[in-house]
């Protein structure tokens, strides 16, 4: 599997910083052709982009932040994927702020999961917990708990209720501890490629161990260059999710950088 790095500008940078931001990242892309990269800027941005960078390297891709589960219709300041076709190959989907702040529930996860493999987008699922679990204690406690309604594992099944196992392979799972987002308090290693374990476990018991090694699970919360090898070097981690460090081009091209020398062997 390809690592994966895909960078969410979330409601950040003017029009101009944008473009620059997107061109040089594009032009670091270059040095990194074995990482998929994927930059989600705000989606008034999104078209700009595209018309900006109609040459770029075959490994970088743009993605929507949110998107809305019909294809049009009185929905005041939604976007649909069908306004996108052709310029957004992934959406992220379910994101910490969006359920904290936006009462985005697992109902409306589900149905913007299912919307986005019919328009042959791929979703980038974001579940997360709101404390540490401490799985060094007690780890049957804490993986049941995962289970229950709200819970990590419960967030999975209800996202992918109803998709087919065809389109399982399109489908990334960002697993984003809620009291990591922005905080600078990031998980250790150690801690996230536990989580991440348990989740590729679960998805093997749920399908498939075949389906489950297509099924990306990935890290997000308080990713810098300084923690990406400790998060990489964990086989269970297959690419990051990075916010504010996404809008640097220095620090977002270093963290592509050290996936493609971690994941290659290269800095071991």
């Amino acid at each position: 599997m390809r690592p994966i790095i895909i960078g969410n500008w979330k409601m950040h940078l003017g029009y101009g910083e944008a473009l620059l931001l997107a061109n040089s990242i594009s032009k670091a892309c270059e040095k990194t052709p074995e990482v998929d990269v994927v930059i989600c800027p705000p989606a008034l941005y999104i078209f700009p982009i595209f018309e900006e960078l109609r040459s770029h390297p075959r490994n970088f891709f743009l993605g929507l932040q949110n998107t809305m589960w019909e294809d049009g219709g009185a929905f005041t300041g939604e976007v649909s994927l069908s306004m996108v076709k052709r310029v957004c190959k992934y959406v992220i989907i379910g994101h910490s702020e969006r359920r904290r702040i936006f009462g985005e529930t697992d109902e409306m996860v589900s149905k913007k999961t299912r919307f986005a493999l019919e328009s042959d987008i791929s979703p980038i699922i974001c579940v997360g917990e709101e404390e540490r679990f401490h799985l060094e204690d007690y780890y049957d406690r804490e993986v049941a708990r995962m289970k229950k309604e709200g819970g990590i594992l419960s967030q999975i099944d209800r996202a992918l209720h109803q998709v087919s196992h065809g389109d399982l392979s399109k489908v990334t799972i960002a697993y984003e501890p809620v009291w990591s987002v922005g905080t600078g308090n990031n998980a250790n290693g150690a801690y996230a490629a536990a989580i991440c374990f348990i989740i590729k476990n679960y998805l093997a018991e749920k399908y498939s161990p075949a389906i489950a090694k297509e099924i990306a699970v990935i890290y997000g919360g308080s990713v810098n260059s300084k923690n990406v090898p400790e998060l990489l070097m964990q086989p269970s981690i297959d690419g990051l999710l990075v916010g504010g460090e996404s809008l640097s081009t220095r620090e977002f091209g270093a963290i592509c950088k050290i996936t493609s020398e971690v994941k290659s062997g290269r800095a071991i």
